[in-house]
């Protein structure tokens, strides 16, 4: 192949990468770029060359250059919905045991909660998990 197709195949994997953001097509793209530069230059001829380089510098910037830009663009993800409870602190409106569900509330909302020990109305918890809809919590002092 030539070198404009290298371009080409280089060009297309950077579109989509600019549409998914997933930091797997830039490295394709990179090393197809690579690969028009040595085919231009006249360093790879063949087709079996060519596909042993861009496969060769695919793997390599995928292994040891996409954890670091993992780590660069670190993205802040926001969780939502019930994932944002996790970690967040309610009030105990009806007592919990270890046998019996009770109630919480959270941000306004009532939620069935759980616990792994007795907790008494109006103590102040904090939730550890969601299970479907009921909420794990433990005493916020613990």
């Amino acid at each position: 192949m030539s070198h404009v197709v290298w371009m080409v195949i280089a060009l297309a994997c950077g579109i989509v990468e600019i549409l998914t953001v997933g930091f797997w097509f830039l490295w394709l793209a990179l090393a197809a770029l690579l690969v028009a530069l040595f085919t231009w230059v006249g360093l790879t001829k063949s087709l079996a060359a060519q596909l042993a380089v861009f496969a060769g510098f695919t793997v390599f910037f995928t292994v040891f250059t996409r954890p670091l830009a993992m780590k660069f663009f670190e993205t802040r993800d926001v969780r939502s919905n019930v994932d944002s409870l996790i970690g967040k602190r309610a009030v105990v409106i009806k007592a919990i045991s270890p046998r019996e569900t009770g109630q919480v509330k959270v941000y306004g909302d009532v939620w069935t909660a759980v616990a792994d020990q007795d907790i008494p109305e109006g103590v102040p918890v904090i939730i550890r998990s969601v299970e479907g809809v009921k909420v794990r919590v433990q005493p916020a002092d613990q």
